[in-house]
């Protein structure tokens, strides 16, 4: 009983933790409201979440070392929950929309880590897969749920779209009743094992191989999620509540990714990074290639799956291979790097998606290809890996 409650806990941070995905389907509305404003700036409402989560997620993995992880938790759906009301209230210039999304950014990069230090804390490695599981597959549902209220809100408005975040307080009720308290896990705890260090980062060529292919992923896939709603508008000619549909698609898939994680793992084992970025890839290239509405939704359900399956992977295979004492930290400062890769995503896709070509396809061309190279190099770093 008291293991379903730590899980029903924990499931309810994950709920919560890409509920900033919800003004997606707007950005284009956003961004014709604020037509002297950069496309790249507009998509940032989405993406500086990534950018603030690289100075939230180090610093959530120093603090589980001294703070009760139920603290933490706590503080983090609070700047979800002022970061997301904010723009409500102050909508007049994009900056203040920035604004409400940097302070959720903050709360992304304490919550993130600190999921993961829940489960590795409550539950041994053979549980560890089904929990990864659950989380992506939750996150994707909290994601849909939010991005399908805001769609709806967003009848009566763009600016109406961020109520939306009043749900949180629902999530930190739950949490509030639900979660341990997360006591800090010290090196200490573990001197029965080989290791004498006490540091708390770890790091080998391992470990550095799924840095490099989470950071140039996530600057890769962030480009189907900042880029659907024009998309769909320049292709379809179709407007928010198309994009919506093609949005909770992608979290859908996402759904599907969580809950099929664990047979995925024990099937493809340590390649399950592998086969998720062929995944990914074809995700993109459908999209690309057949460009009806159909198409655009397989494509966005296979790139949903695929990031759902990539998110539990690399956490899963950091659990895998890093002391207990060094996994929160060593996670922190991995879901940090990735966040950079999403945040100067905008940059790079729009970038080097102009020279192949003008407007949004080449951009998911541009995706395809990357993610193809990076699934060689996985293949390769993963199969010597016992």
């Amino acid at each position: 009983m008291e293991k379903t409650k730590i899980k029903i806990g924990i499931l309810a941070l994950c709920a919560v933790a890409l509920s900033y995905m919800a003004m997606t389907p707007v950005l284009a509305s956003i961004g014709a409201e604020f037509s002297g404003v950069s496309e790249t700036l507009v998509q940032m409402i989405i993406t500086l979440p990534s950018l603030l989560f690289i100075v939230g997620s180090p610093l959530s993995g120093i603090a589980m070392s001294s703070v009760n992880k139920k603290k933490i938790a706590m503080f983090a759906l609070t700047c979800y929950l002022v970061g997301g009301l904010f723009p409500f209230f102050f909508n007049s210039n994009i900056w203040q929309l920035l604004a409400g999304s940097a302070i959720i950014g903050v709360g992304t990069g304490f919550l993130m880590p600190l999921i993961n230090g829940f489960i590795v804390q409550y539950f041994d490695k053979e549980n560890q897969a089904g929990m990864m599981g659950l989380n992506a597959t939750f996150t994707a549902l909290g994601a849909m749920a939010f991005i399908f209220a805001a769609g709806q809100l967003a009848k009566f408005g763009w600016r109406t779209s961020y109520i939306v975040f009043a749900f949180v307080l629902v999530i930190i009720i739950v949490a509030f009743i639900c979660l341990p308290a997360g006591e800090p896990v010290q090196a200490k705890e573990f001197a029965n094992t080989n290791q004498k260090s006490t540091s708390k980062f770890e790091m080998n060529p391992y470990i550095m191989g799924l840095f490099i292919i989470g950071f140039i992923y996530y600057v890769m896939q962030n480009a189907f999620n900042t880029n659907s709603s024009a998309y769909v508008s320049e292709v379809l000619g179709a407007g928010a509540a198309v994009a919506s549909i093609v949005t909770m698609a992608n979290t859908i898939g996402g759904i599907v990714g969580g809950a099929t994680f664990k047979g995925v793992s024990m099937k493809f084992k340590n390649q399950v990074e592998t086969i998720t970025l062929v995944i990914v890839a074809v995700g993109f290239l459908v999209a690309f290639l057949i460009q009806t509405l159909p198409a655009i939704i397989i494509g966005s359900l296979l790139v949903g799956y695929g990031f759902a399956l990539f998110n539990a992977g690399g956490t899963f295979l950091l659990a895998q291979n890093t002391r207990p004492e060094t996994n929160a930290f060593t996670v922190s400062v991995y879901l940090a790097l990735i966040n950079i890769g999403a945040a100067i995503s905008p940059v790079i896709v729009n970038t080097c998606g102009g020279l192949i070509g003008n407007g949004t396809g080449p951009k998911y061309l541009l995706a395809a290809i990357i993610i193809v190279a990076v699934t060689i190099y996985s293949f390769i770093l993963n199969r010597a890996k016992k």
